[in-house]
């Protein structure tokens, strides 16, 4: 589509101008000065962005802005723009909204648009579909979310904590376009207030983008709880290991305590002519490890922690708790 596309809607009096480049209305003769400026304005434009004005007179009300839309979270330096210009009587927008078609052909997708009373209401079935693709993304995220939890509860790895992490800034990136519509959003309905006030495009609107916060806000949480669960797991095992290097610090102090002493080599040293002297000095170093040993055992200073196999604790509870048949 090298060209403007100008489509008549048949049942209402607006019309849709369609094209791929924005040089191309910047050189069409229905466009004026007003038009030509915000044409320009948008050829350099890659980042979301809004404008809208609200007249008093209503048919010179209108809202722009640029729509950079990315659906490839391992390619975030593709995005699909969007310029758009809406106002009483036309819609013109700007870039490839193939994407957007889902199991539409071209031809419904023009009927639907076509077929709405008022260039806004086109405008937020547009809209409309950009949400229903970000769901299809929340659904993605889900799968890996399950996944994730399973990788977790077998192991708990260091390259888990990167993949979680991986998932939350996903989570931000996504957030950050939802929030560019909701802000359209509150523009239609700051610019176009009579006119959006019962349409069904906005309802629709309004209810899927609920949606989507409300996917993304559960989605968040979770991520936010796996990063506490890691964290904790992380303490843990940190813990543990002290409490190890401890325990073992303390069982051999006896045995390093006897050996420094008698690497002294005085010179008065009597079991050095004892015929035991070497088997009662390992006696008794073996002793004091051992008495050692029971007294670590007696605080309780060797048993774990917490018992993580919480699965068979359940288990083992569930079989108690089973009466017997008599």
């Amino acid at each position: 589509m090298n060209k403007v596309e100008v489509i008549q809607s048949a049942q209402s009096e607006w019309t849709w101008y369609r094209m791929k480049d924005v040089k191309l209305l910047m050189e069409h003769p229905d466009f004026d000065e007003h038009l030509q400026k915000w044409a320009q304005e948008s050829l350099m434009c890659t980042h979301n962005r809004i404008a809208s004005i609200y007249y008093k007179e209503k048919d010179q009300n209108y809202i722009s802005g640029t729509l950079a839309i990315n659906m490839n979270p391992d390619h975030w330096e593709d995005i699909n723009i969007l310029h758009y210009y809406i106002d009483a009587n036309r819609m013109i927008t700007i870039g490839d909204n193939t994407w957007l078609l889902h199991d539409m052909s071209n031809e419904e997708w023009d009927q639907y648009i076509l077929g709405c009373d008022y260039p806004v209401d086109g405008f937020m079935f547009v809209v409309n579909a950009i949400i229903r693709a970000f769901f299809g993304r929340m659904d993605e995220i889900e799968m890996q979310l399950k996944e994730i939890e399973f990788k977790m509860k077998e192991n708990n790895g260091g390259k888990l904590l990167r993949e979680i992490v991986d998932l939350r800034n996903q989570m931000t990136r996504w957030n950050v376009q939802t929030v560019a519509l909701k802000e359209i959003r509150f523009a239609i309905e700051e610019v176009f207030p009579d006119l959006v006030k019962d349409a069904q495009t906005f309802h629709t609107l309004k209810v899927r983008l609920s949606r989507i916060q409300m996917l993304q806000t559960a989605y968040e949480h979770e991520i936010d709880t796996l990063l506490k669960i890691d964290d904790n797991v992380a303490n843990y095992r940190s813990n543990n290991i002290m409490k190890t290097l401890t325990v073992f610090t303390v069982l051999l102090t006896p045995m390093t305590a006897l050996g420094a002493i008698w690497g002294m080599n005085f010179k008065n040293m009597p079991e050095l002519e004892w015929k035991w002297g070497y088997l009662a000095s390992l006696i008794l170093i073996f002793g004091l490890t051992g008495l050692t040993y029971w007294w670590l055992k007696r605080k309780g200073l060797t048993g774990d922690i917490l018992d993580m196999n919480l699965e068979h604790q359940s288990k083992s509870k569930r079989k108690k708790n089973i009466p017997h048949s008599k």
